[in-house]
């Protein structure tokens, strides 16, 4: 017997009216007729009373209709509870990143890897500026961002949780006719050609490396780009060297080498949530990172 079936019953024992229950029921009165003999068969009892001047019940189906309507009212009670119980378990997380290709390049497997283990969190990513991920964190439309402390650094809102402390490297690419060494101070790079970040674009802390760059060579060719990736593209590309932190880098690039850069600028690179979220989901996020990096 189809719940369908007992839940039409019960609505023409209270209504007692076919007519009414097919329209309750958005079922035809034709078809609530048919269930209700359907289950009088099945049931081998008479469930109401039709005569031209109305529907009544029987004592069966009287009898049957006290002991159904609170079960019914269990079972709906019951169904809602566990849809509930699935909605809760059934969590967000949205993370918003720069686009650097160390993100471009990890990220993905560390968010696959993340949801094979916690398949109840489904994982939203969001690419945008450092000042819009900033923006949107503190809006709550994202739960975390990957960021550097120095672009954080004044809001009090944000708490910051370092991954890792890195430094600043000039950027090669491997045919680029440029003898490399395993270190390089700011005045190696005279007379070269590089790719600078946008101010409006680039961290605190390499955009005053930058700056000192300018002060202490004075034959360069530069270039601004207004975000990574094109600076990426372009050293590459072979127009110049790029001068960024060395978590930046696509770790497994082949035709890219990193120089250590002299200079005491010390970049970091973590993330940051809002102070007071107390979010389980993201605490969870931030823990399981914290092992994997």
């Amino acid at each position: 017997m189809h719940i369908e079936h007992l839940t039409t019953f019960i609505n023409l024992a209270e209504t007692l009216n076919f007519s009414k229950t097919a329209e309750n029921m958005h079922l035809s009165q034709s078809a609530v007729s048919q269930i209700i003999a359907s289950i009088e068969k099945q049931l081998e009892i008479t469930l109401f009373y039709r005569s031209r001047k109305g529907v009544t019940l029987a004592p069966a189906g009287a009898d049957l209709y006290q002991s159904l309507k609170p079960w019914m009212n269990g079972y709906y009670k019951a169904i809602q509870h566990a849809q509930q119980v699935a909605s809760q378990e059934k969590k967000q997380l949205t993370i918003g990143y720069s686009g650097t290709p160390y993100e471009n390049s990890v990220l993905p497997q560390l968010v696959r890897e993340f949801s094979q283990s916690n398949p109840n969190i489904k994982v939203f990513l969001e690419n945008y500026s450092h000042h819009e991920l900033m923006d949107h964190l503190q809006r709550g439309l994202c739960d975390l961002i990957f960021t550097m402390p120095d672009i954080i650094a004044g809001n009090d809102n944000f708490a910051y949780t370092e991954l890792m402390s890195g430094y600043y490297c000039v950027i090669v690419p491997k045919n680029y006719g440029f003898n490399p060494t395993e270190k390089m101070v700011l005045q190696d790079l005279d007379h070269q050609s590089l790719i600078f970040l946008d101010h409006r674009w680039c961290p605190p802390s390499q955009d005053k490396l930058q700056k000192e760059i300018t002060q202490v060579c004075h034959q360069l060719d530069l270039s601004y780009v207004n975000n990574i990736a094109t600076a990426y593209a372009m050293v590459k590309a072979g127009q110049g060297l790029g001068i960024w932190a060395n978590f930046v880098s696509d770790p497994n690039e082949p035709h890219l080498q990193k120089i250590t850069l002299v200079t005491d600028i010390t970049p970091s690179y973590g993330l940051a949530t809002l102070k007071h979220a107390n979010n389980h989901t993201i605490n969870n996020f931030s823990k399981w990172l914290l092992e994997k990096v």
